[in-house]
């Protein structure tokens, strides 16, 4: 991918551990996409490393899987972004066609009855997003005990606690249940913070409806004690870089089969295909 002549972000990634210690043979990361406010200008690999670009089966969203030249090597790649305005692809408001894209009878009834009650339109989207965030408390749940894991379809929440991808997966099934086109986005965040590293892995849900295109970040207002949620993007001060959308990706490499539920941060790959979180790395954003 050739340089853009706009401003650009160059966002550095480093991983404090290596293939070794999670018995991996490669690492795979998606490369980012464009939307009104980015561009993938470049994507750098590890020097040495073998690099193969694979496409996501359903979308074509691409990511890249490096293996490294020694099990111990700890890898460092980079993404620049323009701030040239691009595009999300329609096809990014196609439901994934997985339990965790779908809800289950109650919720998707109690959905439909909510945005109804609002009048539909934007004030019923206005409406599921208020109804999911007084749902929910911001705060981490071991995966294992998710109100979610191992459901065939998101089940209805009286009272949860959850981080961004939590309250994310409750929002994106109501609204969908509720007829409306409905994302996920994953993206690198970077606050404040004069050092330029990011606090982390965020995501929030982008809405289409009557023409017009709303962001939401519930988690963000209720790290920030708020509960006037609206559909801005950064009710908390910051830049975020998008690096995929949608959920539940499939990457096929060496003739093995990689699943990403959340496709966000690197994650390390064995032989027969299996995605292993590691270490968080540490993400710096830089002017280009």
């Amino acid at each position: 991918m050739g340089k853009s002549w706009m401003p650009a972000n160059i966002v550095t990634v480093e991983t404090p551990d290596c293939a070794g210690a999670h018995d991996a043979a490669a690492l795979i990361a998606p490369l980012g996409v464009e939307t009104e406010f980015q561009r993938l200008a470049s994507f750098e690999a590890p020097k040495g490393w073998d690099v193969a670009i694979v496409a996501e089966e359903r979308t074509g969203q691409l990511a890249a899987v490096m293996a490294p030249p020694t099990p111990d090597a700890k890898p460092r790649l980079q993404h620049t972004f323009s701030t040239g305005p691009g595009a999300l692809p329609a096809q990014a408001f196609t439901p994934e066609g997985t339990p965790l894209a779908s809800a289950a009878s109650e919720l998707a009834q109690d959905a439909r009855e909510i945005a109804e009650r609002a009048g539909g339109g934007l004030d019923g989207i206005a409406a599921v997003v208020a109804d999911t965030s007084e749902r929910f408390d911001y705060g981490a749940v071991p995966y294992e005990e998710r109100w979610y894991h191992g459901a065939d379809a998101v089940p209805q929440v009286a009272c949860g606690v959850g981080n961004c991808i939590d309250i994310n997966t409750y929002l994106i099934a109501a609204l969908r249940a509720s007829g409306y086109q409905t994302t996920y986005l994953t993206c690198y965040f970077f606050d404040d913070n004069p050092d330029g590293i990011a606090s982390g892995m965020h995501c929030w849900v982008r809405t289409q409806c009557e023409g017009v295109t709303q962001d939401w970040d519930i988690a963000h207002f209720k790290k920030l004690g708020r509960s006037d949620v609206s559909a801005t993007l950064n009710p908390a001060p910051g830049q975020r870089f998008a690096l995929a959308y949608g959920r539940d990706h499939c990457y096929v490499w060496r003739g093995k089969s990689i699943e990403l539920p959340t496709p966000s941060v690197p994650m390390w790959v064995r032989e027969d295909g299996t995605a292993i979180k590691g270490e968080p790395p540490v993400v710096t954003l830089t002017a280009g």
